[in-house]
């Protein structure tokens, strides 16, 4: 049985090497996989209107990866009945050019599926699932994710969440009100986390999804730390914060530094593991990077108060971290070991560079850039070779991993006064989405794969 919370496979998995499909999506275009994807069949009434929800769900997820190119059900020359009753005549979608056969069958709460190699006739995954009709949209990105790591022996990413800051529209800017809003990755089940009582800015996810750092502009702490932004944590479900850097800490970084006020606590970024974060600290107008322990609540200081160096990120071993400094004058990408020596420039081109994350793989940095007027999300090996833009804009900026590392979210503003959204992109920047918001949205964080636990 599987449960949408927990997953477990109770059929059959077949995972052979003849069946791993390696898909390399780091050139400039990849041609997609042409699959048939089966709305699920159900004995009549609300099971077969949710099995046609699913069909949709799934096919649009798989889609909007750029790796499959869903057939157009109207051309399907078998029912999903006649599927689930008898099994698919593979010469029927020979004649249809598909690579790959998705069907699947409805019943109270078990959804049960099965993924077909077309050229071979062999079944790649029969799996059966149980649930909660409330949780449709979840076994049906976790159906696509199953696909999806099947085919290209990738970790799949659709049971994920994003998390943005929304902008509320109003003709007078004082009264614009920011919050964190959360939503599934293609943009469904919207959740408000803050009440837009205060400006927030910057969700980043901790590596099991549990907790968001996030920046705070509020006078609710202005008896220590004035009236500036700080960096609060929150559980993701509860709504519960609290001060990243406490009260007592800040008091003695204020007193280290012969009494100057700690201005802003910002950008912070979680370790893999979760017991350190990094984040840059500005006293006296300068910026430096600070590693914190969440377990002894040491703040270690790793750069020097000479420039402004911000934007810090743990690669995904958690041994190097990623920033970017001033310190040769225009601002450039810096790799450090997670103690704070061994620092070194890795980006050597024109323009200047910001916001840069390490992949979850370890293989790329992303990176925002700016040359002259003209905006660019790209990426860079961790060496400083191998730069490459994948898309610019009128404003392009803030971008962040997908799970797997395969994919980028980032905030994009078409023209001046246009408003902000968010788009979501692969490595090689051809295909490209944009996430449905409510409102304005910017600084999106990718969660981890929710549904890690569900084999």
């Amino acid at each position: 049985m599987v449960c949408f919370s927990r997953v477990v496979v109770i059929a059959c998995l077949f995972f052979s090497e003849a069946f791993a499909l390696k898909i390399e999506i780091n050139r400039g275009q990849v041609a997609p996989d042409p699959i048939a994807i089966v709305d699920f069949y159900g004995e009549g009434g609300e099971d077969s209107e949710v099995g046609n929800e699913m069909g949709d769900i799934i096919r649009s997820d798989l889609e909007l990866s750029g790796l499959f190119l869903p057939i157009d059900p109207a051309t399907f020359l078998e029912t999903k009945q006649t599927l689930c009753e008898k099994g698919a005549n593979i010469k029927n979608w020979h004649v249809l050019n598909a690579r790959f056969l998705v069907y699947g069958k409805i019943s109270g709460y078990d959804v049960d599926f099965v993924l077909l190699d077309v050229v071979t006739g062999d079944k790649m995954l029969s799996l059966k699932i149980e649930g909660s009709r409330r949780n449709l949209r979840k076994v049906a990105h976790i159906i696509a994710d199953y696909i999806y790591e099947r085919v290209t022996s990738e970790q799949g990413y659709f049971n994920t969440k994003v998390v943005y800051v929304e902008t509320s529209f109003n003709k007078d800017p004082t009264k614009r009100k920011t919050r964190l809003v959360r939503v599934d990755q293609d943009g469904f089940n919207r959740e408000e986390l803050t009440d837009g009582s205060e400006l927030v800015l910057t969700p980043r996810y901790s590596a099991d999804a549990k907790n968001i750092a996030y920046i705070s502009y509020s006078d609710r702490e202005q008896d220590v730390l004035g009236k500036s932004a700080h960096v609060y944590i929150m559980n993701a479900d509860s709504g519960r914060r609290y001060l990243m850097i406490e009260k007592d800490l800040m008091r003695l970084l204020i007193k280290k530094n012969h009494g100057n006020p700690v201005q802003m606590t910002y950008a912070p970024r979680f370790s893999p593991d979760g017991e350190n974060a990094v984040l840059a600290i500005i006293i006296d107008g300068k910026s430096a990077i600070y590693k914190y322990n969440f377990a002894t609540r040491r703040l270690t200081q790793l750069t020097e108060h000479s420039g402004i160096d911000t934007s810090p990120c743990f690669s995904d071993d958690g041994r190097k971290i990623v920033f970017t400094s001033n310190r040769q004058g225009r601002e450039a990408i810096y790799v450090m070991d997670a103690d704070g020596a061994n620092t070194r420039r890795v980006s050597t081109g024109e323009g200047k560079y910001s916001q840069p994350i390490w992949s979850p793989r370890g293989d790329l940095i992303a990176f925002s850039k700016q040359v002259g007027r003209q905006f660019f999300i790209g990426v860079i090996k961790p060496d400083g070779s191998g730069e490459r833009l994948i898309t610019s804009g009128y404003l392009v900026e803030a971008p962040c991993w997908s799970s797997n590392g395969r994919y980028l979210t980032y905030s994009m503003e078409a023209a001046p006064g246009a408003g902000t959204c968010i788009a979501a992109t692969d490595i090689t920047g051809y295909h490209t989405r944009i996430i449905k918001t409510k409102a304005d949205a910017a600084y999106p964080a990718w969660s981890p794969t929710v549904g890690a636990n569900r084999r």
